[in-house]
């Protein structure tokens, strides 16, 4: 499907129509031509589905608050692209959800990584505006890959190797925690992570109006304490983690 030099997939909603004319003009624009995934909407899960993906246990142990549907159906979408990926046999490919932009140096960033793809399993293309990264190394003109002091939770873009989408379906589903937030766990699969400073790919407006549905502010007092306790054992084995080589 697409013209740029690895598989590209596109995570949009059935109703989110206006998201996919947008996106499929500037993906255009930019030579690409991708293969669009629909997302898993996680309130229409047939219970045995739900069950199969996602695990109350689970999420209990290793998260502060139960998952919505909303981020359910996002990592389950995620997932389908990565078992995809596995059944083609597909070397790399990128993933894009529908709330970005790509940058004009998107093409040079994904060929360089597309020849490189025995070096990682997940690149970061989009992020924090600012970042104080571990390691750096030049990767094309102008942008360098990094290595995160602490992995950004967003997964709107980001390049995927085979070995990584392996690594990650090998014991998924289940899952406990959100994707964007299990994917900062990345040494709990062995992932290779980094990211791509400055970012080829940036959030569009689209990004502030969320489709998961996900309400921060109504935590209970145990959901609080809990999310203390997650935050403390995140930011230790994240410390441990950085001591390793990747």
């Amino acid at each position: 499907m697409s013209t740029a030099p690895l598989p590209v997939y596109v995570i949009n909603m059935p109703s989110a129509v206006q998201r996919r004319r947008r996106m499929q003009a500037e993906l255009q624009a930019a030579g690409i031509r991708p293969e669009w995934v629909n997302a898993v909407v996680g309130r229409e899960l047939a219970p045995q589905a739900l069950a199969r993906l996602y695990a109350p246990d689970l999420n209990r142990r290793c998260f502060f608050r139960p998952l919505t549907p909303g981020e359910i159906g996002c990592y389950a979408s995620h997932l389908k692209i990565w078992q995809l990926m596995v059944q083609r046999g597909q070397p790399c490919a990128l993933v894009l959800e529908d709330d970005v932009s790509p940058g004009a140096e998107l093409p040079v960033v994904l060929e360089a990584l597309a020849r490189r793809s025995d070096e990682w399993d997940m690149v970061k293309l989009v992020g924090r505006e600012r970042e104080a990264p571990r390691q750096r190394w030049p990767l094309v003109a102008g942008v360098d890959l990094v290595r995160y002091r602490r992995v950004p939770s967003l997964t709107g873009a980001y390049a995927i190797s085979l070995e990584g989408a392996r690594k990650l379906t090998r014991h998924l589903p289940p899952f406990g925690r959100p994707v964007d937030v299990d994917l900062r766990h990345h040494w709990e699969h062995g992932l290779r992570l980094f990211g791509a400073l400055p970012y080829p790919v940036q959030l569009n407006e689209e990004s502030f109006t969320s489709t998961i549905g996900v309400n921060h502010r109504g935590l209970s007092w145990l959901q609080r304490l809990r999310k203390w306790r997650y935050q403390l054992e995140y930011s230790w084995n994240n410390f441990l983690a950085g001591r390793q080589p990747l």
